[in-house]
């Protein structure tokens, strides 16, 4: 997963010597964090969307 979103940095123009200073593991934990935020958000708004209509 984060080889894959890495690949994209790079080909979108970040340097690679960014991605060296801020190190593999804490952009693992920001990627895997960012993904759990938006899992919970969408469970949040779906969740809401049915009390809304019921």
């Amino acid at each position: 997963m984060t080889n894959i979103i890495d690949r994209y940095l790079l080909r979108s123009g970040m340097p690679a010597e960014e991605l060296c200073i801020i190190g593999r593991t804490k952009r693992a934990f920001y990627y895997y964090g960012m993904m759990s935020l938006a899992a919970l958000g969408l469970a949040m708004l779906s969740t809401g969307l049915v009390n809304i209509v019921s």
